[in-house]
C-alpha cells in the first residue's frame, strides 16, 4: 500500500492461458480470503437461509468457479489487520479503506495477465467495500456490482438497537463464523472506539448511562457484557451512539461509476440502504444504473446467486461485449405472493396509486374513515423478563375480490399514547391467506423518543427521523407517529387479506430470534393506546393491467 503496509490477496486465474490478458474482478471484505476457498467444493451445494442449518454469511468472496472459466482474474483480498495482512484493524475505516482498494486495483491492472480494467463486487461487507470504492474510484475501476450493501447510516433512523451486527460478529447469527482478526499479531484486538475518543470521566458517564438503561439493566445477557466492554468492540460504541445520535454522511451520493446494486426483501440491514443508494447516487447517469431485488431475507451461501447476471453486467463494461443487458429494463424485482420476477424502469413506479386504509374499531382495516370518536384500542406489553409473550394489536382488511398488487413504500401514520416515557413501535404488514397461511410483506420500526421528523430528508412516502438527542415521551400524552415501512413488492391474491400488526417486541422464543435476528427487547411494562380517526396505512397500489 502507499504507506508501506502489505496486504495479502488470492489470485484465481484461468488455467492454460499463458500470455493471455483478462480483466479483474476484485472482492474484498472483513471476512478475509482464506475461508472463501470452500466455494470450490460448495459450488454445487449452496446453503439456503433458514432451510439449512449450515448457512454461514461470511462466505461472500464471490464464485470464482464461475468467473474464472469465463475469462476473468478473480482476486479476493484481506483488509488491514485481517488474517495475514499487515496493519491494525480499526473497523469500517480499515475493512473498507478506499485508498487500499485503489492500491490493490493499481497493482492488479499493471500485471502482465490483466487487460488494465477492473470491476468490483460482492455482498455485505464486500458490498460495503464496493460502494466505498465506487465513491472513491481508481481510474481503471470500470463498474461495480454491490449486493446486500449494509449501512447503519441510511436516512430512516429508528433509534432501536438491532441485534444483527452484534450477533454476526459473535458467531451467533445462523451458522456464522467468528470475526476474523490478525494472524500476524494475535495480540492485536480491535477495541471500542470510545476508549480513545473520550476522557476517563466522559467514559464513566457514558457507560453509566448504558448500565442505568432498563433495556440493559434487566437484560441478563448484555448487562454483564457492558461491564467487560472489550469483549465486543462494536457493542458499547453502538449503544453510546444510540444514546447520543448525530448526523452522518454515508457517501452514497458520491458514487461515480456504473452500478448494478441488489439486495433481498425484508432484510433490515440491506434493503433500506440499497434503495437509498439507488436513489441518491445521482452522479451516475440513469442509463448506467440498475437495481435487482431478490427473494426475501438472505441469499444462499457461499454467495453465488445471479452469478450469470453479475457476469453479463461486468462483461459489458470491462470486455465491451454487447450482450443485451443494457437493453433490458433498469429494475428487476422479485414479487412476493405470485413469486415471479417483474421488470420496471423507475422507482417508485410512476403508475402507483396510493390507497389509504384506516384502522377500524374491532380490528378492521378499511378505506372508509372512522366516524365519531370511538374508544381507542389498547395493549399492555409486560416487561419480557416477567412475561415473554408478545402482545399486539391486529387490523385486517376484508378479503380482496381480485389480485391486489402492492409495490413501493408503505407508511403508517397514527395517534397514540403510552404510560411511560418511551417504547418501541414495531409494525408488520402481513399477507394473510384464506386458510390462515401467512407471510411477512414488510416491516417498520421506531423508538418513541426519537419521534422527530427530519423534514429535509423525508419524502411524501418516506418519513425520516432526526439523529438527535432523544426527547422522552410525556406519559399519557397523545403523539403523532409516522413510520416508514420497508420497500416491498407483493401481490395479495384473490381472497387474501392485508394485516397490520402493532407491537413493541420481537418474539424472543420465535425462529427469527433464535437465528440471531431481533430488536433489543424493551425491558419495561408499557400500556399502549392507539386512537382511531386519523390512524391509517398508506399503501402503494399498482393498478391491474397497467404497465
Amino acid at each position: 500500500m502507499r504507506d508501506g503496509i502489505n496486504l495479502v490477496v488470492d489470485v484465481y486465474r484461468p488455467a492454460d492461458a499463458e500470455g493471455e490478458k483478462f480483466p479483474v474482478v476484485l472482492c474484498i471484505g472483513e471476512w478475509g480470503k482464506d475461508g472463501q476457498d470452500c466455494m470450490e467444493w460448495f459450488a454445487d451445494y449452496p446453503q439456503d437461509y433458514f432451510i439449512t442449518p449450515f448457512w454461514n454469511g461470511s462466505l461472500e468472496g464471490g464464485d470464482f468457479t464461475y468467473t474464472v472459466p469465463r475469462g476473468w482474474v478473480h482476486i479476493i483480498g484481506e483488509p488491514r489487520g485481517v488474517g495475514n495482512s499487515e496493519g491494525v484493524k480499526l473497523g469500517d475505516s480499515t475493512n473498507h479503506n478506499p485508498q487500499d482498494m485503489q492500491d490493490i486495483i493499481d497493482w492488479a491492472v499493471k500485471q502482465p495477465w490483466c487487460t488494465g480494467k477492473a470491476v468490483q463486487m460482492g455482498p455485505s461487507s464486500y458490498g460495503r467495500a464496493t460502494l466505498v470504492a465506487g465513491a472513491n474510484p481508481h481510474p481503471d475501476l470500470i463498474a461495480i456490482r454491490p449486493s446486500e450493501g449494509p449501512s447503519h447510516l441510511f436516512d430512516n433512523f429508528n433509534g432501536i438497537k438491532d441485534s444483527m451486527f452484534y450477533n454476526v460478529h459473535q458467531g451467533l447469527h445462523s451458522y456464522d463464523q467468528l470475526e476474523v482478526n490478525s494472524n500476524l499479531h494475535p495480540e492485536y484486538r480491535q477495541l471500542p472506539q470510545y476508549l480513545t475518543t473520550y476522557t476517563k470521566e466522559e467514559q464513566d458517564k457514558l457507560i453509566g448511562e448504558i448500565l442505568d438503561d432498563p433495556d440493559v439493566k434487566w437484560n441478563q445477557k448484555f448487562y454483564p457484557q457492558i461491564k467487560y466492554p472489550t469483549v465486543s468492540h462494536q457493542l458499547v460504541d453502538e449503544l453510546i451512539y444510540l444514546n447520543h445520535p448525530t448526523e452522518v454522511e454515508n457517501g452514497l451520493a458520491d458514487i461515480k461509476v456504473p452500478m448494478y446494486i441488489g439486495a433481498c426483501w425484508n432484510n433490515d440491514i440491506y434493503c433500506w440502504a440499497t434503495f437509498e443508494c439507488f436513489r441518491k447516487s445521482t452522479q451516475i447517469p440513469d442509463e448506467q444504473k440498475k437495481l435487482m431485488i431478490f427473494p426475501p431475507m438472505n441469499a444462499a451461501r457461499p454467495f453465488m446467486w445471479f452469478a450469470d447476471e453479475d457476469t453479463r453486467w461486468n462483461e459489458y463494461w470491462a470486455k465491451g461485449i454487447d450482450n443485451g443487458i443494457m437493453d433490458e429494463p433498469r429494475i428487476k424485482i422479485f414479487t412476493m405472493g405470485i413469486n415471479k420476477w417483474k421488470f420496471e424502469n423507475e422507482w417508485p413506479l410512476a403508475r402507483t396509486k396510493f390507497q389509504r386504509f384506516y384502522l377500524q374499531p374491532g380490528g378492521g382495516l378499511s378505506p372508509e374513515p372512522v366516524p365519531g370518536a370511538p374508544e381507542p384500542d389498547t395493549f399492555t406489553q409486560q416487561a419480557p423478563y416477567m412475561d415473554p409473550t408478545v402482545y399486539c394489536l391486529r387490523y385486517t382488511t376484508a378479503p380482496v375480490d381480485e389480485d391486489f398488487e402492492v409495490t413501493g413504500h408503505m407508511t403508517f401514520r397514527f395517534d397514540a399514547a403510552i404510560d411511560a416515557d418511551d417504547t418501541n413501535w414495531l409494525i408488520d404488514v402481513v399477507d394473510l391467506g384464506p386458510k390462515g397461511e401467512r407471510h411477512l410483506v414488510a416491516s417498520g420500526y421506531l423508538k418513541a423518543k426519537y419521534n422527530t421528523i427530519d423534514e429535509k430528508k423525508s419524502l411524501d412516502y418516506y418519513p425520516c427521523h432526526k439523529r438527535q438527542e432523544p426527547i422522552p415521551i410525556v406519559p399519557g400524552e397523545v403523539n403523532r407517529y409516522e413510520i416508514a415501512i420497508m420497500p416491498t413488492s407483493n401481490v395479495f391474491l384473490k381472497g387474501h387479506r392485508l394485516e397490520l400488526i402493532i407491537k413493541n417486541q420481537t418474539d424472543m422464543r420465535g425462529k427469527m430470534a433464535k437465528n440471531g435476528i431481533y430488536w433489543w427487547p424493551f425491558m419495561r411494562t408499557v400500556k399502549h393506546t392507539v386512537y382511531f380517526g386519523n390512524s391509517y396505512l398508506d399503501v402503494p397500489v399498482i393498478p391491474a393491467g397497467q404497465k
